[in-house]
């Protein structure tokens, strides 16, 4: 992108960050939100942001505000029921299984430090490459996976802590 960016950019940019959000796990209609203040955000501070890093930028505001969303649903849970849950007993009992691995793999990442929680999440749940996360948070490839390797090591020592 120039200096500012073109609608079509904007437009094609936008529908990009939406697609990877809904792949991420939001509904589009969060994601569409998201995208909105996201760009809201960055037309504020616009003069800020170099041009080469805009996309990157956006990316990451989008990410980490969907993330956010995450946390927030996450400390007033709720499980969705339709009829087919209520049908099949299994189905509920694994929901809650499922709902409480996910709230101890949450806890035990919110140990982690700021960068370490991004990285994970980035590599394990959304599925980038180190050379695409590489791009996207600027940082040398073989420092992510570093961190990474390190990250990885906290947890296993947190989850094997908190089985004894």
């Amino acid at each position: 992108m120039g200096t500012q960016p073109s609608n079509e950019e904007i437009t094609q940019l936008s529908n990009e960050i939406v697609y990877k959000l809904c792949a991420m796990g939001a509904n589009p209609q969060d994601a569409r939100d998201i995208v909105q203040e996201s760009l809201y955000r960055g037309f504020l501070n616009i003069d800020a942001i170099p041009a080469h890093a805009f996309r990157a930028w956006l990316y990451k505001v989008a990410i980490n505000q969907y993330y956010d969303l995450c946390r927030k649903r996450t400390r007033h849970p709720t499980i969705e029921l339709d009829d087919d849950h209520l049908i099949d007993k299994n189905d509920v009992e694994n929901a809650v299984i499922e709902q409480e691995t996910k709230a101890e793999y949450d806890r035990a990442l919110q140990k982690l430090n700021a960068v370490e929680q991004q990285l994970v999440k980035m590599k394990y749940e959304e599925g980038y490459s180190y050379k695409e996360m590489s791009g996207l948070l600027d940082i040398k490839e073989n420092t992510i996976k570093t961190y990474l390797y390190r990250a990885r090591k906290k947890l296993i020592t947190i989850f094997r802590r908190e089985m004894k």
